[in-house]
């Protein structure tokens, strides 16, 4: 008995620890194949299906997928639809464990698990490319699932002994009802529906669960699997929290259609097992149930999408009746750093438009000689402040993490950007404060200064447009923003040449003068800075190493 207990607690604690590093494995190796298939995503929920069971085969954990998405939504990297598409996926995606589990058990493959073990370590112990690396951590997992099964599996002639859970297990498990509140349960503990479910295909072998406790078990899992994203929800926006509720009612509704077509789907089950295999085991019919109960509960719902979020609009209301604000820097995501750097990307851009927009209001200003909007100004830039303490913060968060080496090559040039927006905001409240020595100095500028101005603010908005662009797309405007900083350079110094002139010809004064050049200097430094976060937008940005630093900063 002794040893039977023990095998239990160590061979269980295995099998979860190795799902679980294999998972956390095949995720990090993967990080980058997530960030490209995610760009691949469009409105149609077909296409999010796809992708969502493609990824979690790959990465092969729902619950990360899900967090993972739920995290998407929160940061605005996707729509509920898109969300919705995914999770179908995902909980397809994630059966592949267990049928590995399943085809273990006929063919053996627990016996090769310390070898695996040790081939997936020499890897992660030698390698020195990080993917390698990931990949030997995903191959000890594999080894440490097997040898857990291969533990678990040693002890059924003992637990076919067992009287007493026989009868536990008769009498309770038997139930519906009983059978999946207990997989809900458990897989809520260890949020692993593949540990849960090896866990029953090791008991329905000894003989404990009969083929009906066993799915009743496997169904509660798909319902216990949903509390990790619901957690993660829980400080989320109303689209985040849609996103989990979406993920459990799938959940929930896939688990009630099954029970009350109970029949039909255990038929459908045993005509499915018994046409691929020719003496399949208990684990297979198992394996099989879980496969088919996602695929079904895909094909149901993917038809009806549409109601479905009309639905879960419905049900899942925003927190007193007010649409809460957009979480941009979604911490869930910091555990994929290639998806968080996107997000950190895209809160550049934000960054920039802000910049756009302050602009426009404060050069808008200038030329009509007035400061109504001054305030309006001010909060953009409190807004830019607060952007740039939150971001640098996100990515200071980010390059604590395991990092690949063009993702750490990213991690400098982000910190500067960010500072290059608020220093765009500075350099804007400062014509803000000369725009107020202007109005009570009753210092106005002659039409010519005013159209000067129109110019070099429209080549500055011209450089922020390609800025942004470049961030978005990813490639080079290098030619084109080059050219547009040198013109701008050229400009400045044409403006105050031309001020001199107009100032000896009497047409303009001293004091509008001097206001006139220092607005003209702060747009030109508005334009470099513009001009470095664009240049960085071409390689570091991306991941790739700048080898030769001719343009000057």
């Amino acid at each position: 008995m002794e040893e039977l207990i023990f095998g239990l607690i160590g061979g269980t604690a295995l099998l979860m620890y190795g799902v679980d590093m294999m998972g956390d494995g095949l995720e990090k190796a993967s990080g980058d194949t997530m960030q490209k298939v995610l760009k691949v995503l469009t409105g149609n929920v077909w296409a999010a299906f796809i992708v969502g069971t493609i990824v979690t085969a790959i990465v092969q954990s729902s619950t990360a997928v899900t967090v993972l998405t739920v995290g998407f939504v929160n940061s605005g990297l996707m729509k509920l639809p898109q969300a919705i598409g995914i999770i179908y996926g995902a909980n397809i995606g994630t059966t592949l464990t267990t049928q590995l589990m399943a085809f273990s058990f006929k063919f053996k493959l627990t016996d090769v698990a310390l070898p695996i073990l040790g081939i997936g370590f020499a890897l992660n112990a030698i390698a020195r490319n990080k993917k390698l690396k990931n990949l030997g951590q995903a191959m000890m997992g594999f080894g440490l699932m097997f040898l857990g099964l291969k533990i678990l599996n040693d002890g059924i002639p003992m637990l076919e002994q067992s009287q007493g859970l026989k009868e536990f297990f008769a009498k309770y498990a038997t139930n519906p009802f009983v059978g999946v509140m207990l997989g809900a349960a458990v897989t809520a503990m260890v949020h692993s529906s593949a540990a849960t479910i090896g866990l029953v295909m090791i008991l329905s072998q000894a003989g404990l669960l009969s083929l009906d406790a066993a799915i009743f078990i496997m169904l509660g899992d798909n319902i216990g699997t949903c509390v990790t994203a619901q957690l993660a929800s829980m400080t989320g926006n109303i689209n985040a929290r849609r996103t989990a509720w979406a993920h459990t009612f799938y959940n929930i509704f896939g688990v009630l259609l099954a029970l009350i077509f109970k029949p039909f789907f255990m038929w459908v089950i045993t005509i499915i097992t018994e046409s691929m295999h020719a003496n399949p085991n208990i684990s297979m019919y198992i394996a099989n149930s879980h496969t088919l109960f996602n695929v079904l509960s895909a094909v149901i719902f993917l038809p009806i999408t549409k109601y479905y979020v009309k639905f879960l609009e419905k049900a899942i209301k925003p927190k007193d009746n007010r649409v809460q604000k957009k979480e941009t820097l979604d911490e869930l995501l910091l555990d994929t750093p290639a998806i968080a750097i996107e997000v950190a990307k895209k809160e550049l851009v934000r960054g920039y438009q802000l910049v756009e927009e302050m602009m426009q209001i404060t050069m808008d200003m200038v030329y009509n000689h007035k400061k109504d909007k001054i305030g309006d100004v001010a909060d953009i830039e409190t807004e830019i402040n607060n952007m740039q303490k939150d971001l640098t913060r996100y990515i200071v968060k980010i390059a604590s993490k395991e990092l690949q080496e063009e993702q750490s090559i990213m991690i400098p040039p982000l910190i500067s950007s960010v500072n290059n927006i608020e220093k765009s905001g500075d350099r804007l409240i400062e014509i803000c404060g000369l725009l107020e020595k202007k109005i009570d100095q009753n210092a106005e500028f002659t039409e010519t200064a005013i159209g000067e101005l129109k110019i070099l603010e429209s080549k500055v908005l011209e450089m922020c447009n390609i800025c942004i662009e470049s961030i978005e797309k990813n490639f080079e405007n290098t030619p084109k923003i080059r050219g547009l900083e040198n013109e701008v350079d050229a400009l400045s110094d044409e403006l105050q040449e031309n001020y001199v002139n107009r100032l000896n010809e009497g047409i303009t004064n001293v004091d509008s003068g001097v206001l006139f050049v220092d607005m003209v200097g702060h747009l030109e430094r508005i334009a470099d800075y513009i001009y470095k976060t664009t240049l960085y937008a071409k390689d570091e940005l991306i991941g790739i190493k700048r080898k030769y630093r001719q343009e000057s900063f």
